[in-house]
C-alpha cells in the first residue's frame, strides 16, 4: 500500500497559495490536487494532514499544524 503524504491540498479551494508550503514541507511528504471538498468550507483554510481532514480559520493555524507533524 503506498505511504499517504504527509500534506493533501488542493490548488483552488484550501483557501490558500500553496506555493506557499515549499520551505514548510519537503516536496515529497506533500501533494496537490483536489481532495473533493470544494464549496464546503468557504472562509477556512483545510487539507488533509497525515491523512485526517482538516480545518482552521486562519491559515498561520494551519501552518502550526503542518510545522507539528512527525
Amino acid at each position: 500500500m503506498a505511504e499517504v503524504k504527509k500534506v493533501k491540498v488542493c490548488k483552488r479551494c484550501s483557501g490558500f497559495d500553496v506555493t506557499e508550503l515549499k520551505g514548510k514541507v519537503k516536496s515529497k511528504d506533500y501533494t496537490t490536487g483536489c481532495i473533493g471538498k470544494c464549496g464546503q468550507h468557504e472562509g477556512k483554510v483545510f487539507g488533509f494532514l497525515n491523512g485526517e481532514f482538516t480545518v482552521c480559520d486562519t491559515k498561520e493555524e494551519f501552518f502550526e499544524k503542518i510545522g507539528a507533524l512527525a
